[in-house]
C-alpha cells in the first residue's frame, strides 16, 4: 500500500483552493478544498491502517492522481532512503563527465566584488592536450560530456575554446557520448558573430551578469579601461536571445534595491527582452579574501530570501518570464560529484567555481594522475547531508541536499544559516510561480486566437 510523502507542502491559495507542492517531484498542483479534504482524510486512513484497509473507488482514483506527482508513493521503504540512494547515484556516477573549463583567468572588466584579482595568460597548448587526453581516456565509459566554458572572461580566450571543442566533437562522434557546452560569460564581447561561433560551436546555454540598471552596473562593473559596459551587453543580449537560451544574473547585495531593480526591468523591457531571457538573483558573498570588502553589504541567507520574494514579485508585474522553480536536484553541486572539475588555465583541478585561479585550493592538476584523497578533494566531498539529523529530517531536503560545500568548509556557518532559500520563502515564491503559470497561459491563449 502506497505512503504519504513527508515532502508534500500545501497551503490557501485563491477562491477557497490550495496550492500543492512536493519537494521530492518538483509537481505543483491546484486542488481544490473539496479534494484538499479527501486528500488530509486518506492520508489519515493510510497512517493508521498501515497499508491494511480497502480503500473506496474515489480514494483509490485519488490515491493514483497523488501518486502521479510523488505526492503519494507506492513503496515499502521509508522515502528519506529514496532521496539517499538517488544522491549517492549521482555521486558516484562515473559515466557522465562534467568539467567547467576556464581557458583564461584574464577578464577585460575590473569588477569591485570580483574575487579573481588581476590574472593574465590563457591556456597552453600542454594543457589543451592534457584535457583532451584525460577525456579520451575516460571516453569509452562515458554516455555524455558536459562543459561549462568559464574565466575570467572565456570570450578572450575564443581560439583555445574553439580548438578544444574540434577536438571533443571529433571524439564524441568515435565515441558516441552525448555532448553539451554552455558558457559564462560578462557580455561584453557577445557580439553576433561570436554568437554565431559559440553556436556553431555546440554552446547552447549563457549567463550573463548585470548588476542593476546601467547608472550602476557601469559603475560596478566597469571596463578596465574605464569605459560603460551596460549599454553593449544589451545590444548583444538582444541578438544572443535569438540563438541561444540566455539565463540573466543579477547580483543583488544591500546596495541593489526594488527601486533600482524596477529600473532594470523598465531597462530591459525598452530593449524587448522581458519574454526573450530567465532572470535570477545572485546572492553576492564575500567568498574569499580577496572579495572581503564587500562582506558588509551582503546579505544573509534569510535577508537575501526576504528581497528576493520582493524581487521576483516585480518580475511578474512587469511580465518576464520566472523560471526559478523549486525543482529536486541529485546533488547541490560539481563538488558533490567525484566526476566533476573546475579546471583553470594553468590545469589545476578545482572542487569549486570560487577556487578557480588559486593553486593552494587545487587538488592537482590535468597533467597528472587525479589523487581523489587529496584534502582539497576530501574537504568538499566527504560532507554527506544524510549524515545530519537537521537536513535528514527536512521537509525539503530534495531541493538542496545540505547546502553550499564551501560554504559549510570555509565559513564556519551554523546549521541555520546554510539552508538555501527554499527554506525561507518557499511559500511565497510558490505563490509567485502559480500567478506566473496562469500569465503564461494567458498570454498563450491570446497569441492563439
Amino acid at each position: 500500500m502506497a505512503k504519504i510523502s513527508r515532502y508534500n507542502h500545501f497551503q490557501p491559495w485563491r477562491n477557497g483552493n490550495y496550492l500543492a507542492f512536493n519537494a521530492r517531484s518538483g509537481a505543483v498542483a491546484v486542488m481544490t478544498a473539496e479534494n484538499y479534504e479527501a486528500y488530509q482524510n486518506l492520508a489519515i486512513k493510510l497512517a493508521q491502517s498501515n497499508g491494511s484497509s480497502t480503500l473506496s473507488d474515489s480514494e483509490s482514483k485519488l490515491l493514483t492522481q497523488l501518486e502521479f506527482g510523488r505526492f503519494a508513493y507506492p513503496d515499502g521503504r521509508e522515502e528519506t532512503e529514496l532521496v539517499k540512494f538517488q544522491h549517492h547515484l549521482e555521486r558516484f556516477d562515473t559515466t557522465s563527465l562534467g568539467l567547467v573549463i576556464a581557458p583564461t583567468m584574464a577578464c577585460n572588466m575590473a569588477c569591485e566584488y570580483c574575487f579573481e584579482s588581476n590574472k593574465k595568460g590563457k591556456m597552453s597548448a600542454e594543457i589543451k592536450s592534457a584535457i583532451i587526453d584525460y577525456i579520451e581516456n575516460k571516453a569509452n565509459s562515458l554516455s555524455r560530456v558536459d562543459i561549462c566554458w568559464y574565466g575570467g572572461e572565456p570570450l578572450l580566450a575564443l581560439d583555445v575554446i574553439e580548438d578544444i571543442t574540434a577536438r571533443l566533437l571529433e571524439m564524441k562522434q568515435r565515441k558516441d557520448f552525448m555532448y553539451t557546452a554552455t558558457m559564462i560569460t560578462n557580455g561584453y564581447m557577445l557580439t553576433p558573430e561570436v554568437v554565431d561561433k559559440l553556436v556553431d560551436l555546440k554552446v547552447s546555454a549563457i549567463q550573463v551578469t548585470l548588476d542593476g540598471p546601467a547608472r550602476i552596473h557601469n559603475r560596478r562593473r566597469a571596463l578596465k579601461n574605464g569605459k560603460d559596459s551596460f549599454h553593449k551587453i544589451l545590444e548583444n543580449i538582444q541578438y544572443a536571445s535569438t540563438k541561444l537560451l540566455i539565463s540573466l544574473r543579477v547580483n543583488i547585495d544591500k546596495v541593489l534595491d526594488e527601486p533600482a531593480i524596477e529600473e532594470l526591468l523598465l531597462e530591459l523591457k525598452a530593449a524587448g527582452l522581458e519574454q526573450k531571457l530567465s532572470i535570477y538573483f545572485g546572492q553576492l558573498e564575500p567568498a574569499t579574501t580577496v572579495c572581503a570588502n564587500i562582506a558588509d553589504n551582503c546579505y544573509s541567507s534569510v535577508d537575501f530570501s526576504e528581497v528576493e520574494i520582493e524581487y521576483f514579485r516585480l518580475l511578474l508585474q512587469h511580465g518576464f518570464r520566472i523560471e526559478k522553480l523549486p525543482s529536486p536536484i541529485a546533488v547541490f553541486c560539481l563538488a558533490q560529484r567525484v566526476n566533476a572539475f573546475v579546471i583553470d588555465h594553468e590545469g589545476y583541478l578545482y572542487r569549486c567555481f570560487n577556487y578557480a585561479g588559486d593553486p593552494d585550493r587545487a587538488m592537482g592538476n590535468i597533467t597528472a594522475p587525479i589523487d581523489y584523497q587529496h584534502p582539497n578533494f576530501t574537504r568538499l566531498f566527504d560532507f554527506d547531508a544524510f549524515d545530519s539529523n537537521k537536513c535528514r529530517s527536512c521537509s525539503i531536503l530534495p531541493l538542496c541536499l545540505g547546502g553550499c560545500p564551501s560554504q559549510r568548509a570555509d565559513r564556519n556557518f551554523t546549521e541555520d544559516q546554510l539552508c538555501q532559500g527554499w527554506r525561507h520563502n518557499l511559500i511565497p515564491m510558490l505563490e509567485i510561480i502559480a500567478c506566473s503559470r496562469q500569465q503564461r497561459m494567458k498570454t498563450t491563449a491570446k497569441e492563439q486566437v
